[in-house]
């Protein structure tokens, strides 16, 4: 097969996601590095590749961390004035709970 597509493990249908869940998960697996299977798109990010508001990608992510589905890492940059900055969070995209 040729093109842009990924793949996903049939039994993610067995972890009862809603739409939202699911849009963001497969989202996530296609953004990951297929070896270390982690991601760092921002929130920003995701809300506008999937449609979402900010506030629903932050319910959705702890929803999936709840579930056991990806592991949220924050990164924090240190500014030149020592200040600690947020950056993008880091994803891991854990093993199916099935």
């Amino acid at each position: 097969m040729k093109g842009n597509f990924f793949k996903m493990h049939n039994d993610i249908f067995k972890c009862g996601l809603d739409a939202y869940e699911f849009f963001v998960y497969s989202y996530l697996v296609m953004k990951a590095d297929r070896e270390k299977m982690t991601c760092y798109p921002t929130v920003s990010k995701i809300a506008i590749d999937c449609g979402i508001s900010k506030s629903q990608v932050h319910k959705v992510t702890a929803s999936l961390e709840e579930k056991g589905l990806i592991k949220k890492e924050m990164r924090y940059k240190i500014t030149k004035n020592g200040k600690k900055h947020q950056t993008s969070s880091l994803y891991y995209i854990e093993a199916l709970p099935v």
